[in-house]
């Protein structure tokens, strides 16, 4: 009966899904990250928060797209799990923040009950964050679930203590050579027309979509498996946060590393990434990665010591190991990105 209604309706909901799924729109991502950085940094919300910090003290580890699943052979995470944990104990004995960027848990392909048991020990290991305050939390497209409070109790309270605030956005506040910086972190969805819309149809992407999807066996294009639209939506990110003063955007969603805006400007030819044509970039944005390539390596930023970083986890005879794959002043940079402010 399953494969039945499969063949009915799979290609109506493809096709609904490749509609409202499609690449996004320059005018959509930017309208969206400008709303969401006044509501967070104007008005006192539920969507995101503001965290005042001291660059030279102040230790943070971004993570995202871990994509948790149930641990079958659909699950991008399990050969990570190990990696990751051990990561999280390394970030806690030197006391850093643990910032969870989203699309944490992978609920396109799974039920929430079915993951969350199955990652107990990872779900302990990043709740040991919270009792020093130390931990933040942001929904993605694929965890979209976590916007909603009543499901966040429900499936949360084994591991984490009560309430446990899961925000759209946050903004890391700081002051560098006497200039007030701000740092803007969200998941990256942010003008997907399926994900990044009102509580009605965000109600009905968690609990009608979702399921449907998993139902279905449907998995549309998106910038975590597209590689044009991981460029694409890298470069709206690149351009959108280029034309900002005296501020840094750091993502998740596409699953492909970005530091310092890496080779994502208009100016500059995509096939090339020299320092010298770096030179022209203004090194506004940055993309975490992912916690689930197939390899069972991890990718995150860190910011500490006055630097930002992009570090790697990877395995050595089964023992984790970190690399830093690229460093720099936050000083620096700050120098180095001139840009006024235009409001979109």
């Amino acid at each position: 009966m399953r494969r039945l209604l499969q063949k009915i309706f799979r290609p109506f909901f493809v096709r609904m899904a490749d509609r409202f799924a499609s690449a996004p729109k320059q005018e959509d991502v930017f309208k969206s990250l400008s709303r969401l950085l006044k509501i967070i940094t104007t008005q006192n919300s539920s969507r995101g928060i503001v965290v005042d910090i001291n660059i030279a003290t102040d230790h943070f580890i971004i993570f995202s797209d871990q994509h948790k699943g149930n641990k079958n052979r659909g699950d991008d995470f399990k050969d990570n799990e190990a990696n990751y944990i051990a990561a999280l104990k390394f970030y806690h004995t030197q006391s850093f923040n643990f910032i969870n960027l989203g699309d944490a848990e992978e609920l396109w392909k799974y039920k929430a009950d079915k993951v969350m048991p199955r990652y107990a020990d990872a779900l302990l290991a990043e709740a040991n964050f919270q009792a020093g305050k130390k931990y933040f939390r942001t929904f993605g497209n694929h965890d979209l679930l976590w916007k909603n409070k009543l499901d966040v109790a429900l499936h949360f309270k084994p591991f984490f203590q009560m309430p446990l605030p899961i925000y759209e956005g946050l903004v890391l506040k700081a002051t560098i050579n006497n200039e007030p910086i701000q740092i803007f972190l969200t998941h990256g969805h942010q003008g997907d027309k399926m994900s990044d819309n009102n509580a009605i149809s965000t109600w009905l992407v968690a609990h009608i979509w979702a399921p449907v999807q998993r139902f279905l066996d449907i998995n549309i294009n998106t910038p975590s498996n597209d590689f044009y639209l991981r460029d694409k939506h890298n470069r709206l990110m690149y351009e959108w946060s280029s034309r900002r003063n005296n501020m840094f955007l750091i993502t998740g969603h596409t699953h492909k590393p970005v530091f310092a805006s890496g080779k994502y400007s208009p100016e500059v030819s995509h096939t090339i990434n020299t320092e010298e044509n770096r030179a022209d970039i203004k090194p506004t944005y940055f993309n975490t990665g992912c916690c689930c390539y197939n390899d069972g390596d991890i990718t995150g930023i860190e910011i500490a010591d006055g630097s930002i970083r992009l570090i790697k986890w990877y395995l050595v005879n089964s023992i984790p190991q970190r690399l830093v794959l690229e460093e720099r002043r936050l000083a620096d940079l700050i120098s180095k990105s001139p840009a006024p402010a235009d409001g979109t």
